[in-house]
């Protein structure tokens, strides 16, 4: 008998903590929740950061451009909402050609960079019929020439001083007795 009532006090302290601890975290939540949470806002105001843009505003809309990795933003407001759009660019993608050793399969062109006066050399095994094109960065050809290569070592001589300073493109197209095309594209510097 005084076994089963210490189990029957046990029983009654454990219920009568539980609903305590019940109570006292239940407060907790109250007291957090009107303490803690208040909300908090701020007013920023539109910057751009970056090597290149701007920030553009009319009385209707807001424009942010960058020049990098976020490439355009842009950013409508109203007297309730306030949208920012855009779209980023996550890697750098480029277009190029890779720089080739000043020789490259028995080709050379000197002096590269050029003040406009350069010199294209290679060497052929036979015969054959020939051009060259040169291109601008626009992909606009600029110079085509036509001709027969002779077996051994050929020299072409070019004058660009009329052309604008910038990067070129030559492309030498060696077309073999068999009909088979093999061009090779150079990357010429044209400084003034």
């Amino acid at each position: 008998m005084i076994l089963s009532y210490a189990n029957n006090l046990e029983t009654k302290r454990i219920i009568i903590n539980h609903v305590f601890m019940k109570n006292r975290i239940f407060i907790l939540i109250v007291v957090m929740g009107v303490c803690g949470f208040t909300t908090r806002s701020q007013t920023l105001s539109p910057t751009v950061i970056s090597s290149s843009g701007g920030f553009y505003t009319s009385g209707s809309a807001m424009l942010s451009t960058t020049v990098a990795e976020m490439t355009m933003v842009q950013t409508f407001t109203s007297a309730s909402n306030i949208l920012t759009q855009g779209f980023q660019q996550p890697e750098d993608m480029t277009t190029g050609i890779d720089e080739i050793p000043a020789v490259s399969d028995g080709i050379l062109i000197y002096p590269n960079p050029t003040n406009g006066n350069f010199i294209l050399s290679f060497t052929s095994l036979d015969n054959v019929e020939s051009s060259i094109r040169v291109f601008n960065l626009a992909g606009q050809v600029v110079l085509e020439k036509q001709f027969t290569t002779s077996t051994g070592l050929n020299t072409i001589n070019f004058d660009f001083s009329a052309y604008s300073q910038g990067i070129y493109v030559l492309e030498l197209a060696l077309t073999n007795e068999k009909g088979e095309k093999t061009s090779s594209y150079h990357k010429i510097n044209l400084v003034y």
